[in-house]
C-alpha cells in the first residue's frame, strides 16, 4: 500500500439530492492509498502531486501517542 499526506481537500461529495456529504479526511491526515489510481499533476516548479477521490482512500492512519 502507498501512504500519503493530505495537503488539500475539496468541499465534499455532491449527492443526487443536491446535498453535500462531508469528506472523511482533513488536511494533515496520513492516508492509505491504492497501488493504482489517482490523477498525477505536475506543478510549475515540477513538484508531482496526486489527486484522489474521497471514495478511493483506503483508510486513515492515526498516531496513538497523540
Amino acid at each position: 500500500l502507498n501512504i500519503g499526506t493530505v495537503i488539500a481537500v475539496g468541499p465534499g461529495k455532491s449527492l443526487e439530492d443536491g446535498k453535500t456529504r462531508p469528506l472523511l479526511v482533513k488536511v494533515g491526515d496520513t492516508v492509505l492509498l491504492p497501488e493504482y489510481g489517482g490523477s498525477k499533476v505536475i506543478l510549475a516548479d515540477e513538484q508531482e502531486l496526486y489527486i484522489y477521490r474521497d471514495d478511493d482512500i483506503m483508510g486513515t492512519l492515526h498516531d496513538p501517542t497523540k
